[in-house]
């Protein structure tokens, strides 16, 4: 069973196709042609190649629509890779000012205990209920 998305891609296809073979059957038709516009025989000439020109078409439209897909696919895991970078380097960078934090209050601590002061008169109580 389609699903909305894949019913409107159908529909787009559909709508676009008759172009699309007609630019593809063109094209290999004036290559055919060494890119020369003969007139009657030209078109002629495009009359037998179309089911060709319809076979290159769908090629590059199926080719094409993959390829956007896969584009948006990629680029959308490089945003989540890069999200995910952020927020371990912030989260390192949180862990390692918490360290040299720790390390500096150790460090005035064990001056002040050097100089017999008290920390407890100094720091504020903190309520721990």
């Amino acid at each position: 069973m389609y699903e909305w998305e894949d019913m409107r891609w159908l529909r787009h296809h559909a709508t676009v196709a008759p172009f699309g073979i007609f630019t593809a059957t063109l094209l290999m038709t004036l290559w055919l042609a060494h890119w020369q516009w003969l007139g009657r025989t030209t078109w002629e000439l495009m009359a037998g190649e179309v089911d060709l020109g319809a076979v290159l078409y769908t090629m590059v439209a199926v080719l094409a629509e993959r390829g956007l897909r896969l584009m948006f696919w990629a680029l959308d895991q490089r945003r989540k890779w890069r999200a995910k970078m952020r927020a371990e380097a912030r989260a390192e960078g949180y862990a390692e000012a918490k360290r040299e934090f720790d390390a500096q209050l150790e460090r005035v601590a064990q001056e002040a205990r050097d100089k017999g002061i008290e920390l407890e008169e100094v720091l504020p109580k903190r309520d721990v209920s």
